[in-house]
């Protein structure tokens, strides 16, 4: 069989959406820009690179493509490359299935989160593949690919160069990345980045030469790119800086990012909007004072409420879209809850959106264990004490008053009450869904979903604000 000089990633993909399993979620995409890195390396150093999505697609489908297109069978081993602990199940199936195919094929896997907790654990879901790299492997995926020897783990530098979009099948339809930072290292107990600081940001000359040189790949045409980062930590003079280099400049490209709700200030903010931001996920987590040291965000909770509101306000006063993210966590109380609704009842005006979900402990038992311990000493317990062996998914009952079922529900009415339909779709519209997905594709999509699974109320109906949710 001929062989092809192309080095393939594939990104697993889910055989369902990893919350809420409906027609609106499946259409959600999410660009793998850890294995594009990677990719991108590889193109820069003169190899023939291929990235494929699996998404919600079948294994079965994503081999027969790249047997039909000639990329597989190659020269070099396979890059398999896991974003989640959901994506086992799917990537147990994808080898198994090149296995059969392709006797003779290498399969590396790869995936920061999932294989570096315990590659051995990896190995027994996995028997098909011959190596399992944890952590980051830019400065040795060449290595990866020759058979030379890896000399120790050199740091990871910083990113400093556009990752380069159309090695992705079909990445027309991704809005695209661009890599900011890594790292956080500010201690959240439920964190993977806990413990890994922050890195520092280039100068904001080459992040707005690489959001132009990314606009170029998509031929001009409008892109809303997140800037990724864990902690998107921009001083105000970094913000400024970029913004005057965005008003020197005819282009214009809005984009996304996350980051936590006490460390930007309003100045920040200001420039930051100045600079393009238009949307910014903040992990809120919760207002309760009792969980924000449960959860290890802060020793001062009335300091870090104080933050948010402020970076709340500056958000709304600077015309960004301001996304709440909230953890129903261990120890979770109808009281606790109850604080933390009041809160965002009190800055609802200044809320674009806001995701809740329940805490769940991720990993095999050598990582997922310490982390549950945490969890059973606030009251919570796992729903399986066998799913971190055999899935490495730990679902929760955060309490012995809310249990996982309770916690469910209270997410999904906690969505609702400060989200409708509108809200839901300009957000996800804005980095999630395809470039070509518009609302007539959403009411269609939203038609066809279950209306208990939506974490968004009907468009014009009004909020019940003030109002109890009733357990």
């Amino acid at each position: 069989m001929k062989q092809s000089a192309t080095v393939v990633f594939v990104s697993a993909g889910m055989s369902s959406p990893k919350k809420r399993d409906h027609a609106l979620a499946r259409r959600q995409l999410y660009l793998n820009y850890g294995v594009l890195s990677l990719a991108t390396t590889l193109h820069g150093a003169g190899y023939d690179t291929s990235v494929v999505h699996g998404e919600h697609a079948a294994p079965e489908s994503v081999v027969a493509g790249l047997l039909e297109s000639g990329r597989l069978p190659s020269v070099y081993p396979l890059m398999l490359s896991l974003p989640s602990f959901h994506a086992l199940s799917w990537a147990r199936t994808f080898c198994a299935l090149i296995r059969r195919a392709l006797p003779a094929c290498r399969i590396i896997v790869g995936g920061r989160w999932v294989v570096g907790p315990d590659p051995a654990w990896m190995r027994s879901k996995l028997p098909e593949a011959e190596l399992f790299v944890p952590g980051l492997a830019e400065p040795y995926i060449e290595a990866l690919l020759t058979g030379a020897p890896i000399m120790g783990r050199p740091r990871v530098p910083r990113p400093d160069q556009p990752l380069h979009h159309p090695l992705v099948d079909g990445y027309l339809r991704y809005q695209p990345s661009v890599e900011a930072s890594r790292g956080c290292g500010m201690g959240c107990g439920f964190c993977e980045e806990r413990d890994i600081p922050v890195d520092k940001l280039g100068p904001a000359e080459r992040m707005w030469a690489n959001m132009k040189a990314v606009q170029a790949q998509y031929a001009g045409g409008d892109i809303r790119p997140y800037l990724q980062a864990s902690m998107f930590l921009p001083t105000a003079r970094w913000a400024h800086a970029l913004a005057e280099c965005v008003q020197r400049d005819t282009v214009r490209i809005p984009w996304r990012t996350e980051s936590r709700v006490d460390v930007l200030t309003e100045d920040t903010i200001a420039g930051l909007a100045a600079a393009g931001m238009k949307v910014l996920d903040l992990g809120l987590e919760t207002a309760s004072p009792q969980q924000i040291v449960a959860m290890k965000k802060s020793p001062q909770p009335e300091r870090y409420l104080e933050r948010a509101s402020r970076l709340l306000k500056a958000c709304s006063q600077a015309g960004v879209h301001a996304k709440v993210n909230v953890l129903i966590y261990g120890g979770e109380t109808a009281r606790t809850l109850g604080e933390t609704r009041q809160w965002l009842d009190e800055h609802a005006a200044h809320i674009a959106g806001v995701s809740v979900g329940p805490v769940v402990a991720y990993g095999p038992p050598r990582t997922a264990d310490p982390f549950l311990r945490e969890l059973e000493a606030l009251g919570a317990r796992p729903i399986d004490p066998g799913s971190a062996q055999e899935t490495g998914i730990s679902r929760i009952h955060p309490s012995r008053e809310i249990d996982a079922i309770d916690a469910e529900r209270l997410s999904l009415l906690l969505s609702r009450r400060y989200m409708d339909a509108d809200q839901y779709f300009r957000l996800k519209q804005f980095s999630y869904y395809p470039r070509d997905y518009g609302r007539n594709d959403f009411d269609h999509d939203m038609a066809r979903s279950d209306p208990e699974r939506l974490p968004f109320r009907n468009a014009g109906d009004a909020p019940a604000l003030n109002q109890k949710t009733k357990r």
